[in-house]
């Protein structure tokens, strides 16, 4: 070998040179070999190093950062600047045609001021008049005085809820004499102060001389009359035949569980604890307790299992309506479900949401122990018509697997929300790619109040060229110079492999452009699960499914929830036990009453009206700061 500033000695003969040449070749090979493998080493951690740091922003966006997407407020929003540039981009260049405006003009109307609700206080709530007489000077009698008016200060005041407990007194009396062969037929007796009958049961007992007719002669003021209240025996007493030396009573009235000592307000109470304020039924009892009542965990549990085989049939009948439906929204969130004794003790399961639009306006729940393609199908199998979500490998391909009976619509929003997560890979690209969607969002926004074939033709004539305009974007050679693995990459391949089912809303004015109430709708499972944590088995996530239907459903129509669930669980207490205590043998025009929407219609004092005015300030809100930002005014 020669030194560095040395010459090199080459050799004279022709083998030694070739065998120099050689080795010299085989050292450049090697040194190629250690370049290209250092280089792809060197892109795999720069790749590995933006892919982290991708991940720490959006981990301290989604910690420390704002929820919303919107990407700049105020004047100029049609300027985006993602913070790494010294110049916003123009979004004019996405025009498909050379001097074609992005923008277009709205007529935007002055902004009504709201009229603020009355502070005043309900005038059914009960008044507690206190007077507070001023301090009079010494040697000056009040009468003396002439009252020349009275200053009333109304202040509202709050009593812990209390429990109590309604004793029933059911008296028994021996029927008069007679012949032992004759029977006696009881006709309902009519109380004094209400136009409905009591029903009159009959107990057989012997016969004891010291027994007489006026054990309950005299009742304490405290104790509930039974022949004042219809009472809710199942049986008719026109077929209740007594013999001689019989003993009458009234039928007992029915209970949530059979000889239990729990109202229907008490299991009203348990369920909107836990499944509308989210309380664990172990702070349930801290609370109980402080009411005087302290229930073990295992009788709220009992409670709560019997209220949901109570409420089964009338979720099976929203399921139903929702089934028979042509248009269902549908997500699922995670949920921890415990497995003693089954590997770690616990695995993830699943929540689903369906639902249903306007003409089946209900949110049913179901439960999986996995996300496996098997629920939604066994769920959807006698649904025909279109399904909208997000693109779960599950629900991509369902029209080839359903034979066309289900077609599948993306949610626009989930495709925005992976551009506007990695847009600052791309930040033109993504600026263009937003811009267009929120072009396709602001011509729904003015087409939410039409009717379905008035959207369906403003659709068509607005928003079919700009999704157009889209899908060319997603086809220039700009894009295609993007890393199909970087996370802009993966925001275009979403759109493009799904492309056929973002189109699908475009050619039926009954389905949305994304899925967003379904999502919102999903929050209570998200809310919840921070306060109860898991799922104890899969019948309790079955149980859970069943009273979320309920609940869920009652809040959409702005309802009371509590007077919605007492109610009908009272009402489906009497028809089970009318119905040889069979909850599968209730008619279905009951269930059909006890619906929400048609419930509501005979209990408006249980609607919540400050709901709807108040879900109607906000969208006006809402449409007004959209249109302010198309035209690129100040609010």
């Amino acid at each position: 070998m020669w030194g560095m500033h040395e010459a090199p000695v080459l050799p004279d003969d022709l083998e030694s040179c070739q065998r120099l040449l050689q080795a010299a070749w085989a050292m450049q090979a090697e040194l190629t070999r250690t370049c290209t493998t250092l280089h792809q080493s060197q892109e795999h951690l720069r790749r590995e190093n933006e892919e982290l740091q991708w991940t720490i922003k959006l981990l301290l966006r989604q910690r420390y950062g704002r929820r919303s997407e919107r990407l700049v407020e105020g004047r100029g929003q049609q300027q985006l600047d993602f913070g790494d540039r010294d110049t916003a981009c123009d979004l004019s260049i996405v025009s498909a045609a050379p001097g074609e405006a992005l923008t277009e003009e709205f007529v935007v109307r002055r902004r009504v001021r709201v009229r603020r609700r009355s502070e005043g206080l309900p005038d059914h709530l009960e008044r507690r008049t206190q007077r507070i007489e001023p301090p009079l000077p010494e040697g000056i009698d009040r009468e003396a005085c002439a009252m020349i008016g009275v200053d009333v200060v109304e202040i509202l005041e709050y009593e812990r809820g209390k429990l109590w407990v309604r004793r029933l007194e059911y008296p028994k009396y021996k029927l008069p004499s007679c012949v032992s062969s004759a029977v006696v037929e009881v006709e309902p007796v009519v109380a004094t102060d209400s136009t409905e009958s009591v029903e009159i049961g009959v107990v057989m007992e012997p016969d004891q001389d010291n027994q007489t007719g006026n054990e309950s002669a005299q009742l304490p003021t405290e104790t509930s009359d039974i022949a004042t209240r219809p009472a809710a025996g199942p049986r008719s007493v026109a077929q209740d035949m007594v013999e001689t030396r019989c003993i009458i009573q009234a039928s007992r009235e029915i209970s949530l569980i059979e000889g239990g000592r729990f109202g229907f307000g008490v299991a009203a109470e348990v369920l909107f604890s836990k499944y509308g304020l989210h309380v664990p039924l172990y702070r349930q009892q801290d609370r109980l307790a402080q009411l005087g009542w302290s229930p073990s965990r295992s009788t709220l549990g009992l409670i709560v299992a019997t209220s949901a085989e109570l409420l089964g049939p009338l979720a099976d009948r929203c399921r139903q309506r929702v089934l028979a439906s042509e248009n269902i929204g549908t997500d699922d969130t995670p949920v921890t479900l415990l497995t003693p004794g089954e590997g770690e003790g616990s695995r993830q399961a699943r929540f689903w949401l369906y639902r249903g639009r306007v003409a089946a306006p209900y949110d049913v729940f179901a439960f999986t122990d996995s996300r496996s393609r098997d629920g939604p199908d066994k769920f959807l199998e006698r649904f025909r018509g279109i399904l909208s979500g997000d693109c779960y490998s599950g629900y991509v391909n369902i029209e080839q697997v359903t034979q066309g009976r289900i077609k599948f619509s993306a949610c626009l929003s989930h495709a925005r929300r992976y551009v506007f997560d990695a847009r600052e890979q791309h930040p033109v690209l993504g600026s263009k790619m937003l811009a267009l969607i929120r072009q396709l969002y602001d011509i729904e926004d003015r087409a939410r109040t039409l009717e379905d074939a008035h959207r369906l033709e403003m659709r068509q004539r607005e928003s079919v060229p700009v999704m157009q305009r889209l899908r060319e974007l997603l086809d220039s050679a700009e894009v295609s110079r993007v890393l199909p693995r970087s996370k802009f990459g993966e925001a275009v391949n979403y759109l493009r492999n799904h492309w056929s089912a973002f189109q699908v809303y475009l050619v039926d004015g009954r389905v949305p452009i994304d899925n967003n109430d379904v999502e919102r709708d999903l929050r209570r499972i998200a809310v919840g699960r921070n306060n109860w944590l898991f799922i104890g088995s899969e019948q309790a996530g079955n149980r859970t499914a069943t009273i979320l239907t309920i609940m869920a459903s009652a809040h959409r129509h702005d309802l009371d929830v509590w007077a919605y669930v007492r109610d009908v669980l009272e009402q489906l207490a009497r028809a089970r036990a009318a119905a040889g205590g069979d909850v599968s043998q209730i008619h279905r025009e009951l269930l059909d009453s006890l619906l929400p929407e048609v419930w509501a219609q005979t209990h408006a004092e249980s609607i919540r009206t400050f709901r709807t005015q108040e879900k109607e300030q906000r969208a006006a809100i809402r449409c007004f700061k959209r249109a302010n930002r198309r035209t690129g005014s100040q609010a």
